[in-house]
């Protein structure tokens, strides 16, 4: 027989130091994120750290009261993680959340009359299979959030997700627990396997929370490098991002063989608002003009602010004279709505669109396709403004579009 004694003290012990040292972390480098779920997973790293004290004290004092407590704290620590993932995704639901909270609480609590203090194998085996839903319901979570959140911490919070079912789900089947008796008669095997789980319940908790702060790093970056690429006037993808978008459109209308349409819009008279209005209500004009266009496009219509007080639009698989029609009906929509300034005095505005549209040819690159909406728009300018004009094609093209 072996004489070997588990210390289940020591390492519910260094666990909880762990989880409370790790929540201090956490809310260092995390404030910055305090509304987007780490609240919720600092709370939940607080509550695994209480949780393992109690478990500490327990395979010490042996008191039934504290394993209860240390379950109960524990099934809240993984509701609170569930939310932080909500929070995480932008998805905020109090009659959800508090379902996440409460039902769980509430099948813990059931069971301590049902049987407590005499069957605590059958109250841990049964508190073991909530802990498993919940966690399923964690992994429900970050399920959803896969498309959404690329990258290393996804991986790392769904793997030890995934490890802590595998290290709970044996519970439901084995009948013994830390305690004080627990000692020298106690299976080796049996030992070894409390011992694995302490490890494990180390490894979930540490890298669970490096991996959340791996996904609200990523998250951060790729807004950081999404603003990059939008005007910060209208908040409209600005010249790099256009770029971008029609080289795809471009390749895109080749592979389908179908007619991709370009516009360029320039605000007509505007530097004669600027010299009578000021700057302030330029940038209102071009804001007016940004929202319309935002409002009046497709879905899969690019709106993109050009320079100054041009924008270009790029409509996937429309042809010449659905273009006209879109057109057309963004000039009319600009020239009814009035911008009132802060004076009280009401501005007109209208705009001088140029289109062109055909199928690329195999090759081409964007600034044909520009150019030439960019010289109709200038016809329409020097023929009174206000108005569309349709392109023809360049060289580069292979369907010819006559000029209107």
């Amino acid at each position: 027989m072996h004489t070997f004694k588990p210390d289940f003290l020591t390492a519910f012990g260094m666990i909880a130091l762990a989880a409370w040292t790790v929540t201090w972390v956490m809310w260092i480098l995390g404030r910055q994120h305090w509304r987007q779920g780490m609240a919720e997973a600092v709370l939940s790293t607080a509550l695994c750290g209480f949780a393992y004290a109690c478990f500490a004290l327990q395979s010490r004092l042996g008191m039934v009261e504290l394993q209860v407590t240390a379950k109960i704290l524990i099934s809240a620590a993984i509701a609170a993680f569930t939310i932080a993932l909500q929070r995480f995704r932008q998805s905020t639901d109090w009659k959800r959340d508090a379902a996440i909270v409460v039902l769980p609480l509430i099948g813990s609590l059931a069971l301590v009359p049902l049987y407590l203090p005499g069957n605590l194998i059958g109250f841990n085996r049964m508190q073991t299979v909530i802990t498993v839903l919940q966690t399923l319901c964690t992994l429900q979570v970050l399920y959803r959030m896969r498309a959404n959140t690329p990258g290393l911490g996804w991986m790392l919070v769904t793997a030890m997700t995934f490890l802590q079912i595998a290290s709970i789900v044996p519970l439901v089947f084995v009948k013994d627990r830390p305690s004080p008796d627990l000692g020298t008669d106690m299976p080796l095997g049996s030992l070894l396997a409390m011992w694995g789980l302490c490890l494990m319940l180390f490894l979930k908790l540490v890298v669970t929370s490096i991996g959340f702060l791996i996904m609200l790093r990523d998250r951060q970056a790729a807004l950081e490098r999404h603003k990059a690429l939008l005007d910060p006037l209208t908040q409209l993808p600005n010249r790099a991002a256009l770029v971008r978008g029609i080289v795809k459109a471009i390749a895109m209308s080749i592979q389908k063989n179908k007619s991709l349409a370009v516009l360029v819009m320039d605000i007509d008279h505007f530097k004669r608002f600027n010299d009578q209005h000021g700057h302030l209500a330029g940038d209102q004009v071009i804001q007016m003009v940004a929202r319309i266009l935002q409002q009046q496009s497709r879905g899969i219509d690019m709106v993109a602010r050009y320079g100054g007080e041009e924008f270009v639009l790029v409509l996937p698989e429309t042809l010449p004279h659905e273009a006209k029609i879109m057109a057309e009906r963004v000039s009319r929509a600009i020239r009814t709505t009035p911008l009132i300034l802060s004076s009280g005095e009401e501005l007109r505005v209208t705009v001088s669109v140029g289109i062109h549209a055909g199928i690329p040819a195999q090759g081409a690159s964007w600034e044909p396709l520009v150019s030439a909406a960019d010289a109709a728009m200038y016809i329409a300018k020097r023929s009174g403004r206000d108005r569309v004009v349709v392109a023809a094609a360049p060289k580069d093209t292979e369907v010819a579009l006559s000029a209107i």
